[in-house]
């Protein structure tokens, strides 16, 4: 699959699947919201009514511009809510781990998000994979340091990471997020044959099915 900066989208609120946020808050596509009144205006006009955790599970980690980083999968990835994501990946795969159109290296990178439960994230949120490597050029968000000192980077900060996520509603709605800005620069690798265009292409054809997902009879 390719992804496309230039998609509209109202155009995916109206049937049901938002694919949102290449240059906001990591690529994340949510499915169903729209009847439910999340889409209907965008996803990322909320931004500026509420915290980004309490509607699609995680919001801005860290940034930083020198090189990528890629996933390691974590334990919701065998979940069975979660695993059809993962079809055709191996179990000790690393994502994201091969060049990139974006700093040249790894899938997680210029801006990461994260869960975190005092910010909103539901309870029944999946991690499913988290970023790990990141250097100190990758700082700790402004908005979350109130004093700034020397332990903000990404070899002393545990908060510097990507988040990768699952996150259902009521009546079949969901949001998966890669919660990487630089995810999408890594699609291409290999003629489009590796893992982060694996996922990718597994979330968004089961979003655009009429298919429920596993896991949504717990957020009712």
């Amino acid at each position: 699959p390719r992804c496309r900066s230039d998609v509209s989208n109202h155009h995916f609120a109206a049937h049901g699947l938002a694919a949102h946020g290449l240059a906001a808050h990591g690529f994340f596509a949510a499915h169903g919201l729209a009847a439910h009144g999340f889409a209907a205006h965008g996803l990322h006009g909320l931004t500026t009514f509420l915290a980004a955790h309490g509607f699609a599970a995680q919001g801005f980690a860290a940034q930083g511009f020198d090189v990528n980083s890629p996933y390691r999968r974590a334990p919701g990835s065998f979940d069975p809510r979660a695993s059809w994501i993962f079809d055709g990946v191996g179990p000790e795969e690393e994502i994201g781990n091969f060049p990139s159109l974006v700093l040249e290296f790894g899938a997680a990178g210029s801006e990461l998000d994260r869960v975190d439960l005092a910010l909103g994230t539901p309870p029944h949120t999946l991690i499913l994979a988290t970023s790990y490597g990141h250097s100190d050029a990758y700082q700790h968000v402004v908005e979350e340091v109130m004093m700034s000192d020397s332990l903000q980077g990404g070899t002393v900060n545990e908060s510097v990471k990507a988040d990768m996520t699952l996150l259902e509603y009521p009546e079949g709605g969901a949001v998966w997020s890669s919660s990487s800005i630089a995810w999408c620069g890594s699609l291409y690798y290999n003629d489009y044959d590796n893992n982060v265009s694996r996922i990718t292409e597994n979330v968004l054809r089961r979003f655009a099915s009429d298919e429920p997902l596993p896991g949504h009879k717990l957020a009712n």
